[in-house]
């Protein structure tokens, strides 16, 4: 097949540019793939490997027989856990209405570090952008840690420093990078843009951004406190935060995993609002990591809470502590899991009891479960939609192949009719 246009599915930017060339069963990216993108579709390998057929207890196994098992697990379960939830918005819907059907516990896999952005939401509001407004507007970055860059590889392409926007060539930006790591990170800022280093580890970043909203708003403080920081480059970052007329604030969710990570969004987000009373300033989170943004708003349009959540008793019960998944597992509260992992190849975690995993075909099992069923990746093996990072548009993924691999919401909806009482 002649090369064609597709939407990268690979992470939360959803790269709508890239070029693959379809050979058979092999899929070569072209152009517009991402160190992170080529390495996703090296691993894909080839549906005629893939279809190996489902597994149980690591021994091949048809499909209807692999259904089968995996049904009479799950309904016979008391208390069963879903997780992972790496799907499109097809597949968590299905995947909601067999939660729902089961009494389920549902969470992500990435749902910690998402809480932490939804938690502070909660308590002090948000300010938040879009990619566009980033692009065609924006004329100060402030780079939290080096996720947009290492989690993200072409959000300095497409948003930070592209060939054109809106108005033709972008104006100069500038860019104020926080955390050690951004030091390795600002190489891949063009020369364009003037920066400013500020090497703090990422467990000060609660108190750096304290220190920023201080000064920023003229409330008295000492930058002699923060050990290791130059007073005078907190005064420059200062006097930056205060001049841009369209600031923005980017960092990866995933990349706030420490204790108390809250506390420096807590800062970030009082430093808005006093950077708000004279020019714009916003926030962008960049999340979307196999699905997890996809999943979370499929979850609350349809049952009006976030995950993780309780669908037991006919009632939805959102709680972030009681039902994540480590929490769950760790308490030993589950008796069964079903796995979901359509997009990435990362294994589900330890668990004694039985274990359904729905995923990849090169999903990397640390031990095989009771039931392993292969299914498709969207925009490779069938067609799908998952919301991009900044939540104002879900994109259409586009099947890359023929593959005899069925999606999440087929494998989904095929457990359901083994679940629904038979009528004569």
């Amino acid at each position: 097949m002649p090369p064609s246009t597709t939407t990268c599915p690979f992470c939360g930017l959803l790269c709508d540019d890239l070029i693959v060339e379809s050979t058979g069963d092999s899929l070569r990216p072209l152009k517009g793939a991402c160190e992170r993108s080529q390495a996703a579709f090296a691993r894909l390998g080839t549906p005629a490997a893939a279809t190996m057929g489902a597994r149980m207890a690591g021994r091949p196994a048809t499909n209807d027989a692999a259904l089968d098992a995996a049904a009479q697990l799950l309904l016979h379960g008391h208390r069963p856990l879903i997780g992972g939830l790496g799907a499109d918005v097809s597949g968590m819907r299905a995947t909601l209405a067999l939660a729902r059907r089961l009494g389920a516990v549902l969470d992500h896999a990435g749902s910690g570090t998402k809480y932490r952005n939804l938690h502070v939401l909660q308590e002090f509001g948000w300010i938040t952008t879009t990619l566009a407004e980033v692009r065609n507007r924006a004329d100060l970055l402030l780079l939290i840690g080096d996720g947009w860059h290492a989690r993200y590889p072409r959000f300095v392409e497409r948003a930070i420093a592209p060939e054109s926007d809106l108005y033709g060539v972008p104006a100069p930006r500038r860019a104020i990078l926080l955390d050690e790591a951004a030091v390795a990170a600002a190489t891949a800022l063009p020369q364009t843009v003037e920066r400013l280093v500020i090497g703090a580890p990422m467990a000060r970043l609660p108190a750096l951004m304290t220190m920023l909203c201080a000064q920023a708003s003229n409330q008295p403080a000492d930058p002699a406190r923060l050990s290791g920081l130059a007073p005078q480059a907190l005064a420059q970052c200062v006097d930056w935060l205060r001049a841009a007329h369209y600031g923005v604030a980017v960092w990866a969710a995933a990349d706030l995993d420490f204790p108390h990570a809250e506390l420096a969004l807590q800062a970030l987000s009082r430093l808005l609002r006093v950077l708000n009373t004279e020019h714009r300033f916003a926030a962008l989170p960049l999340a979307a990591s196999n699905g997890d943004l996809t999943a979370n708003a499929v979850h609350t349009w349809q049952s009006g809470a976030s995950f993780p959540a309780s669908h037991a008793n006919g009632r939805v019960d959102f709680d972030p502590h009681r039902y994540a998944a480590p929490h769950v597992l760790a308490r030993g509260e589950a008796d069964c899991m079903l796995w979901i992992a359509s997009l990435s190849d990362d294994p589900p975690p330890a668990f004694e009891g039985p274990t359904i995993v729905l995923g990849r075909a090169d999903l990397r099992l640390t031990r095989e479960p009771a039931v392993f069923l292969p299914v498709a990746t969207p925009g490779i093996d069938a067609d799908g939609h998952l919301l991009r990072t900044d939540k104002v548009v879900s994109l259409y993924l586009r099947r890359l192949r023929t593959s005899a691999l069925p999606s999440v919401a087929q494998v989904i909806e095929a457990l359901l009719q083994r679940l629904r009482p038979k009528t004569d």
